[in-house]
């Protein structure tokens, strides 16, 4: 069913690829730390027309965005040493 991971969506079943998981924190850390660092550029020429709360909150938001990446991807990097898996935070499934 997918093309480049092997989460599969059968029945009422799903199976999620770990070493995906762990691809997919890679890249949100990266891109979240490529955008703190293109809004802190912004910033270095002093330009008087630049509103730089705005361009602080945007640093913020994106290093929070960075930290949850990171914490993810620690995590699973870490739960490659466990025995045991555990998600929180799922919804309860609606009966139909």
């Amino acid at each position: 069913m997918f093309e480049n991971t092997k989460h599969d969506l059968s029945f009422d079943t799903v199976v999620l690829d770990y070493d995906a998981l762990i691809q997919t924190a890679r890249i949100a850390f990266a891109h979240s730390r490529d955008q703190v660092g293109r809004h802190m550029r912004d910033t270095y020429d002093m330009n008087p027309n630049m509103n730089y709360t705005s361009a602080s909150q945007s640093i913020l938001r994106q290093a929070r965005h960075m930290v949850t990446a990171a914490e993810t991807l620690h995590a699973l990097q870490e739960g490659l040493t466990r025995s045991q898996l555990e998600i929180v935070n799922k919804p309860e499934v609606k009966d139909e």
